[in-house]
């Protein structure tokens, strides 16, 4: 993640060294011991599939909640008490939450599984930013991905709990079953756009994945990932140019950043906005659609009934 620095961090550091001193007086459970039943994954994505594994067999916890950034997520003295109290910790890695780990990571028991890290010869690298040529950490938006995602949140589960093993096996292969009927209505669904229309801009850079495995043109962005860093004027000025170039006048906003740069470019080009997406978090849970699966089928109908209906 891009360097932070506050007085909240520096706070939280010395809680974190509170706990580890005071870690012997912790009871059972309570410090990623082998009796604790908790799981905490850092993103709502991650919790998602954990919890679709696990079953009832763990309490399963998510670290950032739903609708909130994790780019711009500073955990808590509370979320660093829950990650003590985790046996296993679930992240993405790849700048998206791998400094909030390295944070927990210090003085926990809990194991740590980086749940992409099966997927390295998938990744797409950043083009631009401060992360250029860096892994872009967006590899659910590929659900053939995702897949790999479950795959790897399977075997942890197995690993520090093996007397369950046909269980999360069961629990695994239902879920992939569902993703890959997923992948195929999603595959369906964007070919009724030609390949003219099969254009994004987007307020992050977050749909290279996406574009990748079903065959659009990302035409631009504002953020390259670290969305803490608001877009310049120059920034703003190349994407105005590129969407005039490639004549992209159906836009979208993303549900953890703020419209207003995208909403004034649509203004600029006479275009307009067709709707929201979910990217970095699942929907809050009172929407209705259902975890990441809900999150998916929500976007691609949105960007295909926006693209296929034009301006």
């Amino acid at each position: 993640m891009y360097t932070k620095t506050s007085y909240g961090l520096i706070a939280l550091a010395l809680v974190v060294l509170t706990l580890n001193f005071f870690s012997g007086s912790l009871g059972e459970g309570e410090s990623g011991d082998s009796d604790s039943r908790t799981v905490l994954a850092t993103t709502t994505i991650i919790w998602d599939m954990a919890r679709r594994v696990a079953g009832d067999l763990w309490v399963v916890e998510y670290l950032i909640e739903p609708g909130r950034d994790p780019h711009t997520f500073e955990p808590t003295p509370q979320d660093v008490i829950k990650s003590h109290r985790a046996r296993l910790i679930l992240y993405n890695g790849h700048a998206i939450d791998q400094w909030v780990i390295k944070l927990l990571r210090a003085g926990s028991k809990a194991t740590f599984v980086r749940v992409t890290e099966r997927l390295d010869d998938r990744i797409v690298l950043v083009p631009d930013g401060p992360y250029i040529g860096k892994p872009d950490p967006h590899m659910w938006m590929d659900v053939r991905l995702a897949i790999g995602y479950v795959e790897r949140i399977r075997d942890a589960f197995i690993e520090i709990d093996p007397v369950n093993n046909l269980t999360y096996q069961e629990n695994a292969r239902k879920y992939i079953a569902q993703l890959l009927e997923l992948d195929a209505w999603i595959r369906e669904k964007v070919s009724v756009l030609p390949e003219e229309k099969k254009l994004l801009l987007t307020q992050e850079n977050a749909f290279q994945y996406f574009a990748r495995a079903y065959d659009f043109r990302v035409v631009g962005y504002f953020y390259s990932i670290v969305t803490e860093i608001e877009p310049s004027a120059s920034d703003i000025v190349r994407v105005l140019s590129k969407v005039r170039e490639s004549g992209l006048c159906v836009f979208f906003i993303e549900t953890t950043l703020s419209p207003r740069v995208m909403e004034a470019l649509a203004r600029e080009v006479d275009g307009r906005i067709a709707g929201r997406l979910f990217t970095d978090s699942i929907p809050p849970l009172d929407t209705g659609l259902d975890g990441y699966i809900g999150m998916m089928r929500h976007n691609v109908e949105t960007i295909v009934g926006g693209l296929r209906e034009g301006c």
